[in-house]
């Protein structure tokens, strides 16, 4: 069994953006990334709980390459390939790859139609449906598929949400359930996705802003990595990333180089994430009130998500959004608007 809904792991030597992992003669890293294809769906919202690498047999070796769940949406994913963590794991080859992951995904259609739904099979490689195995609000999966971690390597995990492969029944009704699919990706179906466009993704908090050589840290795991973010032309980029330090704001970057021999990462865009509740909405000038960490509050300008149709969801005072900002100028600008109502990786 190989594949999973839209998680993708492939190895890859030689990953690194800014240095920073343990090592050793018996151990190596293992980076472990996620992606999409677009869907017919605007929210994906899943947790994943672990995602671990397991020798079946004598040995018996095993290696959390994600300890702590992440509830990511996948929606996000269809043009990025994000990084969700780095870990060491003792060198060798691994023969299954299992995941476990909550029952329950919240779906949202492009009719801003929300449902909650439960994962009850998946399909194999012959895309062919089987029943998951399910406890009380939770469900495993192990796909059998050899992982080798070499000593002293960065080695590359990549989770692949195949959504155009979803199938949902009953959406809207409180039996409504989904067959799931993840796919694994070898290296030329990763160099395929980096030719359509997809580019290599992060998200965390800022460590140690510069904004005279503009750069910083963000840690991912057991790995720290350095961005460059000069060549970024987005409005007030210092003040942006000055408000997310301040406020310890996860921020999410995209990268036009991810240099692995240099050890430089350059970023290509950043967006702020903050989480709150509108008042104040004007649906003319594309104006609100976000109150954000209880008693803080900005002035947003959402224009140019309403213009790219990326508000999500519908929006009234009162409700919960989160929204990434990219910019400012008298007001906070954002090019992405959701409704949600859990927090999300990406």
């Amino acid at each position: 069994m190989r594949k999973l809904i839209g998680i993708l792991i492939v190895s890859l030597m030689l990953f690194a953006c800014g240095g920073g992992s343990g090592s050793g003669s018996s151990s190596g890293t293992v980076a472990l990334f996620a992606t999409d294809d677009i869907s017919n769906y605007k929210q994906t919202i899943s947790t994943i709980n672990k995602v671990q690498l397991v020798q079946q047999g004598a040995n018996g070796m095993t290696c959390d390459v994600l300890p702590i769940p992440v509830s990511i949406d996948i929606s996000n994913l269809s043009s990025v390939i994000q990084l969700l963590n780095v870990s060491n794991c003792i060198s060798g080859s691994y023969n299954t790859i299992h995941i476990e992951f909550e029952k329950s995904t919240k779906l949202m259609d492009q009719g801003n139609t929300s449902a909650t739904c439960s994962f009850t099979s998946y399909k194999d490689n012959n895309n062919q449906p089987n029943t998951l195995q399910c406890k009380e609000s939770n469900c495993s999966l192990d796909i059998n598929e050899a992982v080798n971690v070499l000593a002293n390597q960065s080695n590359k995990l990549v989770l692949d949400f195949n959504l155009k492969e979803f199938e949902v029944n009953n959406f809207s009704s409180a039996n409504c359930s989904a067959t799931m699919k993840i796919s694994s990706l070898d290296t030329s179906e990763i160099a395929s996705k980096k030719s359509a466009g997809y580019k290599d993704g992060i998200s965390g908090y800022i460590l140690n802003l510069n904004t005279y050589a503009k750069t910083f840290i963000i840690i991912k795991g057991n790995k720290t990595f350095t961005i460059h973010y000069s060549g970024i032309s987005q409005q007030n980029i210092d003040q942006l990333l000055r408000f997310a330090v301040d406020n310890n704001l996860k921020i999410k970057i995209e990268f036009s180089n991810f240099d692995i021999n240099a050890g430089t990462c350059i970023a290509s865009a950043i967006v702020v994430k903050v989480e709150g509740t509108l008042s104040a909405l004007n649906i003319t000038k594309h104006t609100f009130f976000l109150t954000y960490q209880t008693t803080k509050t900005i002035s947003m300008d959402y224009t140019e998500a309403n213009t790219n149709n990326r508000v999500e969801g519908q929006l009234s005072d009162g409700a919960s959004i989160e929204v990434k900002l990219n910019g400012y100028s008298s007001n906070y600008t954002t090019n992405d608007v959701e409704v949600k109502d859990v927090e999300t990786e990406n």
